[in-house]
């Protein structure tokens, strides 16, 4: 649990932005700013009372900033120096986002990786910027955590494994000893990479699939053992 607490602003208000500010207040830190088109809809004292919005509120704080545009939550980042979480799942959308951040000098101060209380992290794994491990998550020794990847609830990632930049491991899936799969990846929930096995950038491996060979990129693979089903082709992988 952090002895001092990080104020925190969360682009994207979605349910992995919601999961977020549940990371947030359980490591004993506030969400003071969340940005999202959808705030447009509502007037600003509607928003605060409206359901969905109740993960971002804290008892650390007067109340949370709400911005309908990026660029005027991250300036009032810069002057507030809140560290900054990427509350969104789809890694094409988390990647072009991640992209004008990771690439601007004025945030750099701001872009920690958010890890959960509960989670476990080896002291010699790597975490890249923007990077999220969520409750229950494990990163073993010598893993590596690419900027903007994010390591959903209960996921593990064992020894020496590498996820690359704005992949997103499902909750409960697993990669094993040495296993890495490449940039925007997504591993389903309760999917297994096996030890050693790579997975290429931009493929999706389904909900419980194991894959036990290398994986080609831009393509979706289903089954045990994992087999392909669709081509993927045309997904950015520029993080």
């Amino acid at each position: 649990m952090n002895l001092e607490r990080v104020r925190w602003l969360i682009i994207g208000a979605s349910g992995h932005g919601r999961s977020l500010a549940a990371v947030i207040r359980g490591r004993g830190d506030t969400v003071a700013a969340v940005s999202d088109v959808s705030f447009a809809d509502s007037l600003p004292e509607e928003l605060a009372a409206l359901r969905e919005n109740a993960p971002f509120l804290s008892g650390h704080s007067a109340g949370v900033r709400y911005f309908t545009d990026d660029g005027a939550a991250l300036a009032f980042a810069v002057d507030q120096s809140l560290s900054i979480a990427i509350g969104i799942g789809d890694n094409a959308v988390r990647a072009r986002v991640a992209s004008s951040i990771l690439g601007e000098p004025r945030f750099a101060a701001l872009l920690q990786p958010l890890i959960a209380a509960t989670a476990s992290v080896d002291a010699t794994a790597a975490l890249g910027r923007l990077s999220q491990v969520c409750e229950h998550a494990h990163i073993g020794p010598l893993a590596r955590i690419d900027d903007a990847a994010v390591v959903n609830t209960g996921a593990i990632v064992e020894h020496e494994a590498e996820v690359g930049a704005g992949s997103h491991i499902a909750p409960a899936a697993v990669l094993l000893g040495a296993a890495s799969v490449g940039q925007q990846v997504f591993v389903g929930s309760g999917a297994r990479i096996l030890p050693g096995v790579s997975v290429g950038d931009g493929a999706l491996l389904g909900a419980g699939a194991v894959a036990n060979r290398p994986l080609a990129g831009m393509t979706t693979y289903v089954g045990v053992p994992a087999k392909p089903s669709k081509s993927t082709k045309g997904l950015s992988v520029d993080v």
